[in-house]
């Protein structure tokens, strides 16, 4: 060590972990190990405790959610990390992207996500890697909802919830027989683009326990509703929201009759439109520009803070980026500049937002537009 007692600056801490080891004559701690037991230590003797992978991570993990300057557990941990080599190197750039996130860096964040985007982490890794993700998500706001279904009575616990499982073997069943006006509600939670409904009816054992008489209705706001077909008279209903996705948050049927035969639903099944995959909560699904605007409904008019618009590299800079305001005038917030973009409405009122792509942009991956109301 150098006069003073001071190394010099720029060293590595893994050169330094190389240079305290080979001056004491150990190997390097796994990071599996247990800590080595405190043993006298001789006055003016040189040594370092062992540092551990997981002992690292729980530190680094502490230091993040607590709010705290990580700089110095992350560097520590990437070192330790870098010594396994490649297969690491997902690990390493989950740290990075959280001490982005810590510094107040969301562009680099961002970068170091979009990396992570290229290949699943080793699975002695998978688990922080994992975590991290989630971290991110709650960092830039994406939030994932799941449809939520609301029924009339059900009987014997076929809840409403069972509409919207996925799993065509559990469905909802009323407690009694439809009247005209009962309504079965499905929140999408958040205004979608739509392109297409399924509604699956009755059962093996219960074949006539379908809607007779009824409409499938869409809305984006639970208060005007528009018809998207009247019900057949059949178990199966399927409808298509027209030559062009339609928004819709809310969707319905509607008995207009009544009828002998209680009602059960498999399931409802929801076709997005493509551009859905922009505002989906979901940073690995993207949408393809096709050469022109990306638009996202509100659903209902409400003061904007900001708009983060995440994309993939390459995304051409300068594309603006707009609100339209109550009165149906579309103005320009900011602009595009480049993969992460992040502009201020300022508190501007407006039921849609929009990115004003062109022909020169097709092609562009847009991962996600989130939208920040004012508080």
């Amino acid at each position: 060590m150098p006069p003073g007692g001071r190394r010099p600056r720029g060293m590595p801490f893994a050169v330094l972990l190389t240079v305290v080891g080979a001056a004491l004559g150990t190997s390097p701690v796994p990071a599996s190990a247990d800590p080595e037991p405190d043993r006298f230590v001789p006055r003016g003797s040189v040594r370092e405790a062992p540092v551990d992978l997981p002992g690292a991570m729980a530190r680094f993990w502490a230091a993040y959610s607590a709010g705290d300057d990580t700089r110095k557990v992350s560097a520590i941990l990437d070192a330790l990390l870098r010594a396994e080599g490649p297969s690491s190197d997902q690990a390493r750039r989950a740290v990075r992207m959280l001490a982005a996130h810590s510094a107040g860096d969301q562009r680099r964040a961002w970068c170091e996500r979009l990396d992570l985007l290229g290949a699943p982490a080793p699975l002695r890794h998978a688990a922080f890697v994992g975590a991290a993700l989630t971290a991110s998500d709650r960092a830039f706001g994406l939030t994932r909802q799941a449809p939520v279904s609301t029924a009339p009575a059900a009987y014997a616990g076929h809840v409403a919830a069972r509409m919207t499982d996925g799993d065509a073997a559990t469905f909802y069943w009323s407690d009694g027989a439809p009247r005209p006006g009962t309504q079965f509600v499905l929140d999408l939670g958040r205004v979608r683009p739509v392109q297409g409904v399924a509604v699956a009816m009755g059962t093996a054992s219960r074949p006539r326990d379908f809607l007779r008489a009824g409409v499938l209705e869409g809305s984006v706001d639970g208060v005007a509703w528009t018809t998207v077909r009247q019900l057949p008279g059949l178990p199966t209903v399927t409808a298509t929201l027209g030559p062009d996705p339609r928004d819709v948050r809310y969707l319905r049927l509607r008995a207009t009759a009544g009828q002998r035969h209680w009602l059960a639903v498999r399931e409802v099944s929801v076709r997005p439109a493509p551009a859905d995959a922009a505002t989906d909560g979901d940073a690995t699904t993207a949408y393809r520009v096709a050469g022109g605007p990306v638009v996202v409904n509100l659903g209902v008019d409400q003061p904007v803070d900001r708009i983060v618009v995440l994309a993939d590299r390459g995304t051409h800079q300068g594309t603006p980026v707009q609100v339209r305001d109550g009165g149906g005038t579309w103005r320009t917030v900011g602009r595009l500049g480049g993969e992460y973009t992040d502009v201020a409405a300022r508190g501007i009122v407006a039921g849609q937002v929009r990115v004003l792509f062109g022909p020169d942009s097709t092609g562009t991956a847009v991962r996600e537009i989130v939208v920040r109301p004012a508080r």
